[in-house]
């Protein structure tokens, strides 16, 4: 696999990798100019990430009742069949006459 990759490699030319670079170069400073004329997308971008970062309900606090809620679930699982072990053996209770 790695043969196959190095040939992909060497099969572009230097002269190919300099005009995808320079592809990427005007791409990137296209951006920059477009953002440059108009700051409102950089200002949508900024309160995007602020309004992540303040949010009431964040990563953590979720998590935490999420793991609560399935601890919840467990136990309530658990104690449904304990009960339910209760009443089968209240119902049909075992002999012991060997003694």
């Amino acid at each position: 696999m790695s043969a196959q990759s190095e040939d992909d490699i060497s099969s572009e030319s230097v002269k190919e990798l300099r005009e995808r670079l320079s592809k990427m170069k005007r791409s990137l400073a296209e951006r920059q100019a477009a953002a440059g004329r108009n700051p409102s997308i950089d200002n949508i971008l900024s309160s995007n990430q602020t309004a992540r970062q303040a949010g009431i309900i964040d990563a953590n606090f979720l998590s935490f009742a999420l793991c609560g809620a399935l601890g919840v679930i467990v136990v309530v699982a658990i104690y449904a069949f304990y009960s339910l072990y209760n009443a089968v053996l209240k119902k049909f209770p075992s002999h012991h006459t060997e003694l």
